[in-house]
């Protein structure tokens, strides 16, 4: 398979082990997501966030699917100022004195149409951030079954549920280089039957499938060098 470009895509570096590829345990993932550590996430200091930066936060939620777990990711509205048609999680920015839980399952439920009272709150990700100046926070959720989705027109343009099973499959992995001054920074590509996840999104993405799996994880310290290197670039180009 090749990029648009004719090139064919670098596959290396999948994060997943050959147990999760060839037999995946819907009952142990759920487990593990239920046992998430508040301890072991990673909050970025105070002094590496730009006070300029909004607070955001985004909701990653999962449901059993007989016995496979799938979870949901919206593709947004062609109209959107921020990344239209990109793949992603519900969310966006907060509001004032809002929590990061409060956020992520308020913006949930106006995009999607998912009660914020029906998601199970597990725990969060490591923090994160995005170009467009955000600190952004990641919160698991759990739903007792497949939702019913009211998808908001103006902010969503499709609603997609892959499956874990599907997610973590070698071919399903790609990833792109991006040079980020004196520092590269990889980004993901997950693909699935009809549709595809990269950017921030697959990472995020990548670090709850992991979690669930029981692996360590390091994705938010690479956000953290990554921020920081952005950040060096940006002063730099500034000071030219």
């Amino acid at each position: 398979m090749s990029d648009g470009g004719g090139e064919a895509l670098d596959r290396s570096g999948h994060p997943f082990g050959e147990g999760e590829v060839g037999g995946f345990d819907a009952e142990a993932f759920e487990s593990r997501l239920r046992g998430l550590d508040e301890a072991s996430v990673l909050s970025f200091p105070d002094d590496a966030v730009p006070e300029d930066f909004k607070r955001s936060a985004v909701l990653l939620p999962f449901w059993r699917e007989g016995d496979d777990v799938a979870v949901l990711m919206t593709k947004r509205a062609a109209t959107l100022r921020g990344h239209p048609g990109m793949m992603a999680f519900p969310g966006g920015r907060l509001e004032d004195g809002e929590s990061w839980v409060e956020g992520a399952l308020r913006e949930t439920e106006e995009e999607v149409g998912i009660p914020r009272d029906g998601v199970e709150v597990l725990g969060r990700l490591d923090d994160a951030w995005s170009g467009s100046r955000h600190r952004l926070v990641p919160i698991v959720g759990w739903l007792p079954e497949r939702p019913r989705f009211v998808a908001s027109p103006d902010e969503v343009a499709s609603v997609h549920t892959p499956l874990v099973s599907t997610l973590v499959r070698p071919e399903s992995w790609s990833r792109t280089a991006i040079p980020l001054g004196d520092y590269v920074h990889y980004d993901a590509t997950i693909e699935w039957a009809d549709d595809h996840v990269y950017g921030l999104s697959a990472d995020l993405l990548v670090e709850a499938l992991l979690r669930g799996f029981g692996q360590p994880t390091r994705n938010g310290h690479g956000r953290l060098e990554s921020l920081r290197a952005w950040l060096r670039a940006q002063a730099g180009d500034e000071a030219r």
